[in-house]
């Protein structure tokens, strides 16, 4: 007699249809099922990754947002302070014109009255100097 029973090819041990025997159809069923609540698993923890690095990289945003914000007060700040500095830079360097211009005048009266002093002594008495 023949074997109603035939060998795949691939294993040469496994029947083709494992839907005929009931045990085979059982392990099978357990094995594909825990397959499934494997990938399931699997597929949550692959989204709390990713919601953790979503939510890490929305913090990250948050924090440069409000470093940048406080850069950019700072440095208006800073630009501020430099537009006072250069006016006062200006105001002093406008002084200080003034002041050599009134110092090369006053030299220039002292060295004439030093000169006229010289060559006519008897021209200048004491109360000269006194405003």
């Amino acid at each position: 007699m023949v074997s109603a029973v035939t060998t795949s090819p691939s294993t040469g041990s496994e029947p083709e249809a494992p839907c005929c025997d009931p045990q085979l159809a059982a392990v099978t069923a357990e094995r594909k099922r825990k397959r499934k609540e494997s990938n399931r698993l699997s597929a949550q923890r692959s989204r709390a990754r990713k919601q953790q690095q979503l939510d890490d990289l929305t913090k990250q945003v948050t924090a440069l947002r409000a470093r940048n914000g406080a850069m950019a007060a700072a440095a208006y700040d800073v630009e501020r302070r430099c537009a006072a500095v250069q006016a006062e830079n200006a105001l002093l360097q406008a002084m200080n014109l003034e002041l050599g211009e009134r110092l090369q005048s006053l030299t220039e009266l002292i060295q004439c009255m030093e000169a006229a002093m010289y060559h006519q002594p008897q021209l200048l008495d004491a109360n000269m100097y006194y405003y």
